[in-house]
């Protein structure tokens, strides 16, 4: 597995940048939670805007998860 560079994203934007790939899988949060360890929940709450500062720990495992699968296609 290629190893994914952190040091460029790790600024202001990451968050923005997962949130991006987590909208994107929006319908399918079921199968992001279970293959990421993040709860629905978690999930549901950030993309709401309810958790003001996630984690550094939750986002990366979060964006390996989301980095793995394209988002479907619309419809």
């Amino acid at each position: 597995m290629a190893k994914l560079c952190y040091s460029v994203r790790m600024g202001k934007d990451f968050d923005r940048i997962v949130l991006d790939l987590l909208n994107a899988r929006r319908g399918d949060w079921q199968a992001v939670a279970a293959a990421s360890g993040v709860s629905y929940s978690w999930l549901s709450k950030f993309s709401n805007g309810h958790i003001e500062n996630p984690g550094i720990g939750t986002l990366r495992k979060l964006h390996v998860s989301l980095a793995k699968r394209p988002a479907k296609p619309e419809m």
